[in-house]
């Protein structure tokens, strides 16, 4: 993976440092060539955070004597596939630790793949079916779900006509909670029945990230920025939203481009973007091999010019990602598994604490959302009346090859 470049990438991913875990179990997934990455810098979201309360009215409750069901889906083949292992390991020793029981009912966990064999990422289709039959057992009383790259908004419109708890691990698409500051008319009603909120996220949103990044460049001495998305959901939304963010760190934006997953050369792209002179560039898109060739291309066309990514970047399969080498350089899955440990954690709280109407999804959905401050293995945090983890400030890594250098922390703008 080391290669001598000129480029850098600053990349985000949420979390603070967690407790390792024993290795997750392998499950067989399509397989990268190992590429050779640039130089990057790697940015950590550090939370503090939590929960609100709405009320809603439910559905029947799970049957008198029969196990609680918790589904959960993510994407077992693609660019996150080591990442989705580590969280589904995570989420079985959760439930290990609880003994399988919570507010003296059995709880069960069902492992759902939301991706196609083959696939890059998430299946839409397959999202949909997912949430499709966790609302339809009369067992289920709540949704491990999405891992990110904006899956959550096919499966919100289906767990939340039936108030079943969605918590996601990992999706920062803005809109499911909040009003997206680069088209303030997409609001996050569109995603609940009757306005009832049943989804919680113990992440950053994407406008967040996107607003870090900017803040970080500008603050890094850049005043002239130049984006590159792929042309993926996640990457159109984060390089909207980073654009947005740029005036208000009077950085000025010199080019918005794409980049089309599939092109055998980005010599072009990189040399447009260089045309436009600008001080850094900013990569939206996934960490995939067609990534790799682009950053590279970047560095050739730039020398010099430092390149900032995602949080996309930290869970791509060459070299295991950012924020795991942070943690472990021999464990890469341990942050991520000790990440969902705690998040199903919260989720088991959430049953607990809606008492006798443990069986009850609407009451499980309203006890998850409650506002209360936690302590817990991802630290002290709240979670706010909208579901967002109330996030205070982002960590920033250096990434050479496979080694990360702390560069510091800064406040979310």
């Amino acid at each position: 993976m080391p290669l001598r470049t000129t480029a850098r990438i600053t990349a985000f991913s949420p979390g603070q440092s967690p407790p390792p875990v024993r290795t997750p179990m392998r499950i067989s997934r399509p397989t990268y060539p190992r590429r050779r990455w640039p130089r990057l810098w790697v940015l950590l979201a550090l939370l503090a955070a939590a929960a609100g309360g709405c009320g809603s009215t439910g559905v029947a409750g799970v049957p008198k004597g029969a196990a609680l069901t918790v589904y959960s889906s993510l994407p077992r083949a693609g660019v996150s596939a080591r990442v989705a292992d580590a969280i589904a390991a995570g989420e079985r020793l959760a439930l290990a630790d609880a003994h399988g029981r919570v507010a003296g009912r059995a709880v069960r966990l069902v492992e759902l793949d939301s991706a196609v064999p083959g696939g890059q990422a998430w299946d839409p289709a397959t999202v949909e079916a997912n949430a499709r039959r966790a609302v339809d057992d009369r067992t289920a009383i709540a949704y491990m779900g999405e891992l990110g790259l904006g899956a959550s908004a096919v499966s919100v419109p289906v767990t939340s006509g039936d108030n079943l708890l969605q918590v996601s691990p990992g999706d920062g698409l803005t809109t499911l909670t909040r009003a997206d500051p680069a088209e303030p008319e997409e609001l996050p009603a569109r995603y609940y029945h009757g306005g009832r909120r049943n989804f919680v996220r113990l992440v950053p949103t994407d406008a967040q990230q996107a607003a870090a990044i900017v803040a970080w460049a500008h603050a890094s001495g850049a005043n002239r920025l130049a984006i590159v998305r792929d042309d993926e959901l996640f990457g159109r939304e984060l390089a909207a939203e980073a654009a947005v963010a740029a005036p208000r760190e009077h950085v000025t934006v010199t080019t918005v481009q794409e980049a089309r997953h599939g092109v055998a050369d980005y010599s072009s792209l990189a040399r447009d973007v260089a045309l436009r002179s600008p001080e850094a560039v900013l990569y939206t898109g996934l960490g995939d091999p067609d990534a790799v060739r682009l950053l590279n291309a970047i560095g050739r066309a730039l020398p010099g010019a430092p390149v900032y990514g995602s949080s996309a970047l930290a869970t791509s399969p060459d070299g295991g990602g950012p924020p795991a080498d942070v943690l472990k350089p021999a464990a890469p899955p341990a942050l991520y598994g000790s990440w969902a440990r705690g998040v199903l954690r919260r989720l088991l709280d959430a049953i607990r604490a809606a008492g006798r109407h443990a069986g009850n999804r609407a009451a499980v959905a309203q006890a998850a959302l409650r506002p209360r401050t936690r302590r817990s293995v991802l630290g002290t945090y709240r979670v706010e009346l909208s579901g967002d983890a109330a996030v205070t400030r982002f960590a920033g890594y250096r990434r050479i090859g496979g080694t990360l250098t702390f560069l510091g922390m800064r406040p979310v703008p």
